[in-house]
């Protein structure tokens, strides 16, 4: 298990830092993980600046009287790798599993930040990913302009084990040109999906579309994108009742649920399709569809069936797991 530095271990770093030597090469030198010598780097700032051992050991020692470590341990740091270099498991399979199967939590955010630094210190993960070499997912800072957004990093921790209906994604598929848009909302555990067409994205349109959508039913979140179609975000929550999260930019793996959705959707509309001939009979027709299709990831219920049987099942126990 990981072991805080010792002061003289903080001095052998700042030693082989002012040589040249590299994070793997310090590892190796002190006998530990390099995550730990990742940590020390992250944690305490250390960019252009001299890494100073005495100045950093005090701030250690400071941080630990202040809050317990919420750092993964090393076993546990060598079982993602496990996963990932072996069984090319996702940061998000990871996190869930670990959270379903043992004391550890740590989120598939901080995993995908280890593979970041990993990557840039020369390391491999990288490539065992899904998509190889362009695999990138570490999260970006948000520079936009939408008033008052709460990123994703504060919602609670309970919808991401989709141990509740009510946590939901929305999103927006735009028709050709611009022209026309269908709104597309999932619950996160049940799956079941409601569809809407749009006049196209103005923020007026689609907040009232989305409380109109989901006032009759149990609401504790939504999670969408940063497009400022979504700008009215406060008068969503606010009819509703609920908290509403926006993904980091670029970080399409933190909508999972309605990403898969809207691939399906597009099996029946696809790209470059006109919407003026897609009514709403037409969505309703698909959402009926995809709202009574059986699913793997719900032991082959079908998203109506899961929603009306969940509190008489223990079925729901077993999704926290699962990616999508």
């Amino acid at each position: 298990m990981w072991k805080h530095l010792k002061k003289e271990e903080r001095i052998q770093i700042q030693t082989l830092l002012d040589v040249g030597k590299r994070t793997e090469e310090i590892s190796k030198y002190l006998g530990r993980h390099r995550s730990t010598i990742y940590r020390e780097m992250q944690r305490l700032g250390v960019n252009d600046e001299r890494y100073d051992a005495n100045v950093y050991h005090k701030q250690s020692r400071l941080n630990m009287v202040r809050q317990p470590s919420t750092e993964p341990s090393e076993e546990t740091i060598l079982f993602i790798e496990k996963k990932i270099l072996e069984e090319q498991w996702s940061p998000e399979q990871i996190s869930n599993w670990l959270k379903a199967n043992s004391q550890a939590t740590v989120s598939h955010v901080w995993i995908y930040k280890y593979i970041s630094e990993d990557k840039k210190s020369g390391g491999e993960l990288y490539n065992h990913m899904r998509r190889g070499g362009s695999y990138n997912k570490e999260p970006r800072e948000y520079k936009g302009k939408i008033p008052n957004r709460i990123s994703i990093e504060e919602r609670p921790e309970i919808v991401n084990t989709r141990e509740r209906l009510g946590d939901y994604e929305i999103d927006l598929i735009v028709g050709p040109k611009n022209k026309g848009a269908i709104l597309t909302i999932i619950d996160r555990t049940s799956r079941e999906c409601i569809l809407k067409k749009l006049s196209g994205k103005l923020a007026v349109e689609v907040a009232a579309t989305v409380v109109n959508s989901i006032t009759d039913k149990a609401a504790y979140t939504i999670t969408s994108d940063n497009g400022t179609e979504f700008t009215n975000h406060e008068c969503i929550a606010g009819a509703l009742n609920l908290k509403y999260f926006f993904a980091h930019p670029y970080a399409s793996y933190e909508r999972g649920s309605i990403e898969n959705l809207n691939g399906l959707v597009r099996q029946y509309i696809p790209k470059g399709m006109s919407f003026d001939n897609v009514d709403d009979n037409m969505l309703k027709s698909i959402e009926t569809k995809l709202n009574n299709r059986p699913r793997k990831t719900l032991d082959y219920f079908t998203p109506i069936e899961y929603s009306k049987n969940y509190h008489n099942t223990d079925k729901k126990l077993d999704l926290s797991h699962l990616q999508i």
